[in-house]
C-alpha cells in the first residue's frame, strides 16, 4: 500500500520523528536561506568499459545542478556537485565514498552497477546519506540501505524482479522464443548472478546450462561453446551496456544458432546481422516530454546513453525532496522522496525547479514527472515501470508488446 501525505502532515510527522537529525526543531526554521551550499555527489564510472554510460550520467547530474541553481538553489542555497569515478568497481567506489562523506554530502547519484550500490548502501545508511541509483536493478536493493526506520537507498529504475518476469515471458511464450530448453549466460557480478537466479526461478522452460563470463577476458569462443553444449532452444542473456559485444561477436563468428533474449539496454546503437530474431525485455522507450527537454539541454552529447535521464531524475528528485521537506539533509530527503514523486499533486518536470519552489512556498503538493519516466516511487523508493518486448526484424528493432504495470502487479499473469 502506498501512503500519501500532504505537506502539512509531512512536516508535522517529520518534526516529531525520532532521529531526524537536523530536521528536529521547530517548523518555523524550515526554509531559512543561507549561503552555505547544499552538497550532492555523483558516483559513476567515467573510465573503463562503462566510461560513456557513466560520463553521460555525470553530465546529466551536472545539468540538474545547473537547472536547480538557475532557479535559486535548494532553500535559497547553491547546490554543489562532487563527482567520484568509481571505475565500475565496488572497492574503488568504497574508497571514493569516504571523500564524499567527509565533504558533507546529503545525497549522491550512484552507483551505476549493482555491485557498487550493494557495497555503498549500508555505508550511506549508517551515515544518513541518501543514495539514488540511476541504473542498479538488483532485486536485493529493494531492501537495502535501511537505518533508523528509514530507507536511504532509492533508484529511478525498477527492480530486476520485473525484468526477470518480462524475460521469462519472452522465453516461454509460443509467440516469441517458445523454448523448452534454455541456456542462461550472465555477466560476472551481483547484477548478472542475481538477475539470472531470479529469471531461472520464473521460467517454465528447463534451464539446461548456466554460464557466467568475465567481460574483460581476451576471448569468448569457449564461453559460447559452453552455452550451446546442451543444445538449448534459446539463450537468456544478462549483461550491461558496454560489456556485451565481445561475447556476442564470438557467437556471430560461430556456427551456433538460436534466438537470444537480452536484458534491458543492449539494443542500443548498431544492430549486427547476427542479431536477427533476437529479443529484448527493455524498459518502455516511450519518451516523456522531460526526456526531449533534457536531450535539448544536452544536445552536444545526444543521443543520450542509457540511464543518463535516470541520473538527471535522481539528482532533481533529491533536491525537490529537500525543498519540500524544508531541510537539506539525508533523513529529510529520505522521508520526502515518495511524497514528491508519487503521482499526485501539481506536476513539475525537467528544468522546473523554479516551479518547485513556487509550489512549495504556496503549500501545494508536488508530482515530479521525470526525463526517464513518471518516476512514481513505491515504499521501497523504486518505480514500477512498464517493459517492452522488442525483436530484431530485417535489421531493425521493432516493438511487439507493451507489458504495463498491471502485468507485474499481477505477478506476470497473462
Amino acid at each position: 500500500m502506498t501512503v500519501r501525505y500532504d505537506r502539512r502532515t509531512f512536516l508535522r510527522t517529520a518534526a516529531g520523528a525520532v532521529g531526524l537529525g537536523s530536521l528536529s526543531g521547530c517548523v518555523g526554521t524550515f526554509g531559512t536561506e543561507s549561503g552555505e551550499p547544499v552538497r550532492f555527489g555523483a558516483m559513476l564510472p567515467v573510465s573503463g568499459s562503462l566510461e560513456q554510460v557513466g560520463t553521460h550520467g555525470k553530465r546529466a547530474a551536472e545539468q540538474a545542478v545547473e537547472d536547480i541553481n538557475r532557479a535559486g538553489g535548494v532553500l535559497g542555497r547553491p547546490v554543489e556537485l562532487t563527482a567520484v569515478d568509481t571505475e565500475g568497481s565496488a572497492s574503488v567506489a568504497t574508497d571514493g565514498y569516504a571523500s564524499l562523506a567527509d565533504a558533507g554530502v546529503v545525497g549522491f547519484v550512484g552507483g551505476l552497477v549493482s555491485d557498487v550500490s550493494l557495497a555503498l548502501a549500508p555505508k550511506a545508511a549508517a551515515d544518513a546519506v541518501m543514495e539514488m541509483s540511476p541504473a542498479s536493478t538488483n532485486p536485493r536493493l529493494s531492501d537495502a540501505g535501511r537505518a533508523d526506520g528509514r530507507k536511504f537507498f532509492g533508484r529511478t529504475v525498477p527492480s530486476d524482479s520485473l525484468q526477470a518476469t518480462a524475460m521469462a515471458k519472452i522465453l516461454d511464450a509460443p509467440q516469441y522464443a517458445d523454448a523448452d530448453r534454455v541456456a542462461l549466460l550472465t555477466v560476472d557480478g551481483a547484477f548478472g548472478s542475481d538477475l539470472g537466479t531470479t529469471l531461472a526461478d520464473q521460467l517454465d522452460a528447463e534451464v539446461v546450462t548456466e554460464v557466467s563470463y568475465d567481460p574483460s577476458a581476451e576471448g569468448f569462443g569457449g564461453v559460447v561453446d559452453e552455452v550451446f553444449a546442451d543444445s538449448p532452444d534459446a539463450v537468456g542473456f544478462v549483461s550491461v551496456p558496454g560489456q556485451e559485444r565481445g561475447v556476442l561477436d564470438a557467437y556471430g563468428a560461430s556456427d551456433h544458432e538460436a534466438p537470444w533474449v537480452f536484458s534491458a539496454g543492449l539494443f542500443d546503437g548498431e544492430i549486427p546481422p547476427y542479431y536477427e530474431g533476437f529479443y529484448s525485455a527493455s524498459l518502455s522507450s516511450v519518451r516523456t516530454d522531460g526526456y526531449f527537454d533534457l536531450s535539448q539541454r544536452l544536445s552536444d552529447i545526444a543521443p543520450l546513453q542509457p540511464y543518463a535521464a535516470n541520473a538527471y531524475d535522481a539528482l532533481f528528485l533529491m533536491a525537490t525532496a529537500a525543498e519540500y521537506a524544508g531541510e537539506a539533509s539525508g533523513p529529510a530527503i529520505a522521508d520526502a522522496l515518495q511524497v514528491v514523486s508519487g503521482g499526485t499533486g501539481h506536476t513539475v518536470s525537467v528544468g522546473e525547479f523554479d516551479r518547485v519552489r513556487t509550489l512549495v512556498d504556496a503549500g501545494r503538493e508536488l508530482n515530479y514527472q521525470g526525463a526517464s519516466s513518471g518516476v512514481d516511487l513505491t515504499e521501497a523508493l523504486e518505480p514500477l515501470s512498464s517493459y517492452l518486448v522488442e525483436r530484431v526484424h530485417d535489421g531493425s528493432v521493432e516493438q511487439v508488446e507493451l507489458l504495463q504495470r498491471q502485468f507485474f502487479e499481477s505477478g506476470g499473469a497473462q
